[in-house]
């Protein structure tokens, strides 16, 4: 079936609008209008965005292969979304390249997956307000989703950039600190390393005023001493 799926989408037909619509679902209004929201949706994402609609599935092959397999051939390695749909299925899926893997939460891809599944199941809508419904969703997702990545990168830029202005002034805030310490720990040693020597002093008998008496004292000094 690879061969039957390199058949059935190699007339790329109105995909380099971003669009190949075999059900006819789109009215020729809608047509240009999606296609244009398409267009700037890759302009702004910097990626191909594929919507396809087809009215019959070849043998074998499911709606999540085929989506992927139009989503290799279409765009190669670029990034790239295409959204496929099944008319005789009734079914959808979403093929996203590695790209969007990398750049994106995987559980916010699998999320957009699950209600663009909701969008199409929902009998309540005509098939062409449900094929707008769940691109025009998974395009507003994903550029809320690019619009929260790039804030995040700014934001950590920024924060290295404020970590690089802040080691210079760390550290020599840190050698003055180390240099006060170590003038205080040489006077410290200084210190400790003087040695005291008092004199030795006798004092003799004090009487009272009253007797006349006064003080006597003998002072011996250490020749050495400081």
């Amino acid at each position: 079936y690879e061969i039957q799926a390199s058949d059935w989408s190699s007339d790329v037909c109105s995909s380099d609008l971003g669009i190949r619509d075999e059900t006819r679902a789109l009215t020729a209004e809608s047509h240009r209008v999606l296609a244009e929201e398409l267009k700037q949706f890759s302009q702004n994402l910097k990626c191909d965005a594929w919507f396809q609609a087809t009215s019959f599935m070849p043998a074998g092959l499911t709606v999540r292969r085929k989506a992927q397999i139009t989503r290799r051939e279409w765009s190669g390695a670029r990034p790239a979304v295409l959204m496929a749909y099944d008319r005789a299925s009734n079914s959808n899926a979403m093929s996203f390249s590695p790209d969007f893997w990398d750049r994106y939460p995987a559980a916010d891809l699998v999320e957009i997956i699950q209600e663009v599944r909701r969008i199409q199941a929902d009998t309540k809508l005509t098939l062409e307000e449900r094929l707008i419904q769940a691109t025009r969703y998974w395009m507003d997702r994903l550029r809320s989703m690019e619009s929260v990545r790039l804030k995040q990168s700014l934001w950590l830029q920024r924060g290295e950039k404020s970590f690089a202005l802040a080691v210079p002034v760390f550290l020599a805030g840190g050698g003055v600190v180390l240099a006060f310490l170590g003038i205080v720990s040489r006077r410290r040693s200084a210190r400790a390393g003087r040695r005291f020597l008092f004199p030795e002093v006798q004092v003799g008998m004090r009487f009272g005023a009253a007797y006349g008496g006064g003080v006597t004292s003998e002072i011996k000094t250490n020749v050495g001493a400081q």
